[in-house]
């Protein structure tokens, strides 16, 4: 074959019969004599070199007066399913005085990770001692725990007149109509819920959460501010990974530990969905749609945008999969990779992309 045929511009094309505007109309071009295009560009591209040196720097001080924490050990971890940051550390004993509740509000500390700052929030100490060592245990999570028991009350969230998900997020966040100091960084396509369509009980967070998975979203903690992202289970959808620009690429050069695990799950390629007589009926593109997933119902999926999106957290997490776990330095390139980037790891000729679900960091 030869290659592809490239038209002289101005292109013309001639149709036997005249349009009929009551019939879908649909023309795709393709050529496959000239091979798959160039792959697209990561975000960031850590190289291969023959030595990575990283200089670790942990700085741990009080908020907002910047008290000196010296710790010994410290370990921060999150993944997709955890709204906030979870933490320890081990500190010497003399810092318990420092760390104390105030006004029954957690103590706020900032981490400084390699040069990056995180903040938190101190829920536990314990004491321990050794050999004449006195040592105590930190844990906690980051400052969005403040929206959560035991600091934030149990309310009544409901929407009487009618509300984007986007606007029902604000109005969770605020009593009486005034903020509460939390802001919501949107990550999904919006959607309109009709007045009276939703009603929860609960604290802050489970009402954010309750309407971030109603279209198949998450929520991740920004690391410094008071500001909740709403991200979408699935950015890019599986299948169309390849042709994705992934946001990290690493090599297998520098990766020093990795574990796979692989799973089968159904092979789901189409599910149905209905709430507030809004029935949705969702197939994977190509696919026959002759496998159904279990039905959707939830209230807040009252359009077609929140169906779809939904549809597309249940339809993605199919069929055979491998969880890769690697790990690796907390590079200056990359610092600590948060859930919801897109991957592609190297080895050779060999390539995985996939999407990070959990990072963890000691």
């Amino acid at each position: 074959p030869g290659p592809c045929y490239v038209p002289s511009l101005p292109a013309r094309l001639l149709f036997a019969d005249p349009f009929d505007a009551s019939l879908p109309a649909r023309l795709i071009f393709k050529c496959d004599q000239g091979g798959p295009g160039p792959q697209p560009e990561p975000g960031v591209v850590v190289p291969v070199r023959k030595v990575y040196i990283v200089l670790n720097s942990i700085i741990l001080t009080r908020l907002p007066d910047g008290l000196p924490l010296p710790t010994e050990s410290f370990s921060l971890s999150i993944d997709t399913d955890s709204w906030t940051w979870q933490w320890s550390a081990s500190l010497q004993v003399q810092m318990r005085q420092h760390l104390a509740p105030v006004a029954g509000e957690p103590v706020r500390v900032q981490a400084v990770i390699n040069g990056v700052p995180y903040h938190l929030a101190v829920e536990s100490i314990s004491q321990d001692r050794s050999f004449g060592k006195g040592r105590i245990a930190v844990r906690g999570r980051g400052i969005a725990a403040v929206l959560d028991a035991p600091y934030a009350p149990t309310l009544n969230f409901g929407n009487t007149a009618d509300r984007t998900a986007q606007q029902l997020m604000q109005d969770a966040l605020t009593v009486n109509g005034v903020g509460i100091g939390w802001a919501v960084d949107w990550g999904l396509q919006d959607w309109l819920v009709p007045a009276g369509a939703w009603s929860h009980q609960g604290s802050y967070i489970s009402a954010i959460n309750q309407i971030a998975s109603a279209a198949g979203g998450y929520v991740q903690p920004h690391a410094t501010e008071q500001t909740l992202r709403i991200l979408p289970r699935y950015p890019h959808k599986p299948w169309e990974w390849s042709a994705a620009a992934p946001d990290v690429q690493l090599p297998s050069d520098v990766v020093s530990v990795e574990g796979i695990e692989w799973t089968t799950k159904p092979a789901y390629n189409h599910v149905s969905g209905q709430a507030q007589s809004v029935l949705a009926e969702v197939t994977r593109a190509g696919a026959a749609g002759n496998i159904v997933a279990p039905m959707v119902t939830d209230a807040l999926i009252t359009h077609a945008d929140a169906a779809r999106q939904r549809a597309l957290a249940v339809l993605a997490d199919t069929g055979a999969q491998a969880r890769v776990q690697l790990t690796l330095p907390v590079l200056p390139e990359t610092g600590l990779i948060l859930p919801g980037k897109l991957l592609r790891y190297t080895d050779g000729a060999k390539q995985r992309t996939g999407i990070v679900r959990a990072s963890s960091l000691s």
